[in-house]
């Protein structure tokens, strides 16, 4: 008996160590650390701030200001900021029109849906004013908690009373202790804990953008600026591929963007004779350094014709 209780307790402790050195990670997103904080009951974070761009306007604010919010596709996974498009794209507008010239911040970070992007754009879309606002539109619907020292798309856990989410048949406070101290226990809880049905499928895209999205153009309005959503697509096939048959939250965005007369450009369609592998880091949605080379022309294209005045319904073919 004391051996098989040894065992177990061996077992257990091994799991917890490959828990913790990232050996088995649950497929929900989780946050710890990055100056993770609260803006106004949202979890919020940076991995860096080398994209920001700040000193540009503190230096020229006479520029014309163009401001990127979105998440890892924009901030540019495993790439320094020079490897990221919006340097070069800064440096080319500046060489295209170098009077007033441009700034080009980005305030994407790994990680951030909507909730995250809004709550920054808030405040910085008041705090410079931009000419133009490139709004990145990955999959934006998920919710982050703070549970502890950690933000989690809790996705389709059932979050409890008490802030937590847990195992069936497990105690609030014992669950509580638990999840606080044991990464195993929290691997458990995120790959197998309570669920609560959520709304699926594209009706939830559609009242997404009814309901959160919309507040992305009355923002733009709110200060004058120009808004255009960029939509990022897989990179799993071709863009061929992607561009004949759009995943469906695309088509329902789109639609959103046609209605509100928001000029919406699917990446995919832009880059439909380039050669996907070339350009992805992986098959999920994240461009390489030659991707973000690649996205530079593309994004002086659309900044430029926008603030000429491009057509919302030609942009959104």
């Amino acid at each position: 008996m004391a051996a098989a209780v040894l065992g177990v307790l061996i077992s257990v402790f091994i799991a917890e160590a490959c828990v913790r050195a990232g050996k088995w990670t649950p497929r929900v997103q989780i946050v710890r650390g990055r100056g993770l904080h609260s803006v106004g009951g949202v979890p919020v974070w940076e991995q860096s701030t080398d994209r920001h761009n700040r000193a540009c306007v503190e230096q020229h604010p006479e520029r014309t200001r163009i401001v990127f919010f979105g998440s890892s596709v924009t901030y540019g996974t495993d790439l320094t900021a020079d490897e990221a498009f919006g340097k070069a794209l800064e440096a080319r507008l500046n060489e295209r029109r170098p009077t007033p010239g441009f700034c080009v911040l980005n305030f994407a970070q790994p990680g951030f849906a909507f909730e995250q992007k809004y709550a920054i754009a808030r405040a910085e879309v008041v705090r410079y004013k931009p000419a133009l606002i490139m709004w990145e539109d990955w999959v934006e619907w998920p919710e982050y908690r703070l549970i502890g020292d950690a933000a989690y798309a809790t996705a389709d856990l059932r979050v409890r009373d008490d802030g937590f989410v847990g195992m069936w048949g497990v105690p609030d406070v014992i669950n509580r202790v638990l999840f606080r101290h044991s990464r195993l226990y929290e691997y458990l809880v995120l790959a197998a804990g309570e669920r609560m049905p959520r709304v699926p499928g594209p009706h939830g895209v559609v009242l997404f953008a009814n309901n959160r999205l919309i507040e992305v153009p009355r923002l733009a309005q709110s200060v004058g600026a120009k808004l255009v959503m960029y939509l990022a697509p897989p990179l799993d096939q071709p863009f061929s591929e992607t561009a004949t048959a759009l995943p469906e939250w695309h088509a329902i965005l789109l639609d959103f963007a046609r209605e509100h007369g928001i000029p919406a450009y699917p990446l995919q369609r832009e880059l439909i004779d380039q050669d996907y592998l070339q350009l992805r880091l992986d098959p999920c949605c994240h461009f390489n350094a030659a991707g973000h080379r690649a996205l530079v022309p593309i994004m002086e294209r659309i900044v430029l014709g926008q603030l000429d005045g491009g057509s919302p319904g030609a942009a959104s073919r």
